[in-house]
């Protein structure tokens, strides 16, 4: 697990920060935002850095059980309303018989206000990390 930055006051959703390249990168806890099952992280647990946004944001996720390209004709929509924020853009079916996977917007994964926090606290951690850095 890389080292995070955690300055006091984070909210329960934030990890903390990690140090991408001389950026903070707030690290988000999907297990936290999705109301499941959450333990603290381990020595392997995997984060996720989406990057298709005007900061990168990273994902802390309990498991990977594997990467790959969905074909278009494996996509099949969802309904409106049927997630919170509606943060899950389409449904992946790989094989006939197999369960849904979620295809989940990064987008669309906090509402306006979480994401507005979420950028005065990267801004925030941006600042410590220069001062650190520079040794002030």
């Amino acid at each position: 697990m890389a080292s995070l930055a955690r300055p006091p006051g984070l909210p329960s959703l934030l990890e903390g920060f990690l140090n991408l390249r001389g950026s903070a990168t707030p690290v988000l806890r999907l297990d936290r935002l999705f109301r499941l099952a959450c333990g603290p992280p381990g020595l392997y647990t995997p984060l996720i850095v989406l990057r298709g946004r005007p900061h990168p944001i990273a994902l802390l996720v309990e498991r990977v059980e594997g990467i790959f390209l969905a074909p278009d004709s494996a996509l099949l929509p969802v309904q409106a309303g049927h997630c919170f924020n509606d943060c899950t853009e389409a449904d992946v079916v790989l094989e006939p018989d197999s369960a849904p996977i979620h295809l989940i917007s990064g987008e669309r994964l906090l509402l306006a206000q979480e994401q507005s926090r979420l950028s005065e606290l990267r801004a925030t951690a941006e600042l410590y990390l220069r001062e650190w850095e520079a040794g002030v």
